[in-house]
């Protein structure tokens, strides 16, 4: 099979599981309710919080962070199953599970299943690094925890924590591939978080943000 068509098979299977959006299924399934119609309209771990309290909150972030680290597993595992072995050229290897990562990120921001309108990436995000480069993924939650333990921002957190990814991938290197890939990569997941906060950072500015708090059980 011609690597073009590795490629767009590995896109579209990471992002048809991006699509299974934590937030929108737990709210569908489990209280016919719909997430996006409370708090900020986010489909997200914080309006989870909010809305639905902590216990699922924590199902729907390992959920996200879950169909991260598979997306990343299953390119690992598919191009060489496709291709007949698992001698592999390693840049090959590396565009695959780069474009798996960020396909499923852009599933979870933008669902199939639910019109489009999903979360803002966060642990999907997480999910994908941690599969990808561990190093990358904790010194970047690092900075979130700090930044939102610091200020009860939870949007803030993200963004900063995503503006450090293009730094990270220049002190890290690269896994596989080029390091231009990985890198513009990286950026691209960053300019992502922003642009999907871009209402946040809006609100942060104007300080009308809300601030972390732990919402009560619907009824």
């Amino acid at each position: 099979m011609p690597d073009y068509l590795n490629y767009i098979l590995i896109a579209a299977a990471a992002y048809g599981l991006g699509s299974l959006n934590g937030s929108l299924m737990t709210s569908r399934f489990f209280w016919r309710d719909d997430i996006r119609g409370h708090g900020s309209g986010s489909a997200g771990a914080t309006n989870v919080l909010r809305t639905y309290g902590v216990g699922w909150t924590v199902a729907v972030s390992l959920w996200d962070m879950g169909k991260g680290v598979l997306a990343v597993w299953l390119a690992r595992w598919l191009i060489p199953a496709v291709r007949g072995g698992p001698e592999l050229n390693g840049r090959t290897l590396g565009y695959a599970v780069l474009l798996a990562g960020f396909c499923a990120i852009l599933g979870h921001s933008f669902p199939l299943f639910f019109k489009f309108r999903g979360g803002k990436g966060v642990f999907t995000s997480l999910g994908v690094f941690l599969a990808w480069d561990w190093r990358v993924a904790l010194l970047a939650l690092s900075v979130f925890l700090i930044v939102v333990l610091l200020t009860r921002y939870v949007s803030l957190g993200s963004v900063c924590a995503g503006t450090t990814l293009p730094f990270l991938g220049l002190l890290f290197g690269t896994e596989w591939g080029r390091a231009w890939i990985t890198i513009g990569t990286y950026a691209a997941v960053a300019l992502l978080l922003i642009f999907l906060h871009r209402a946040n950072i809006k609100r942060l500015i104007s300080g009308t943000e809300n601030k972390l708090s732990r919402g009560k059980k619907m009824p």
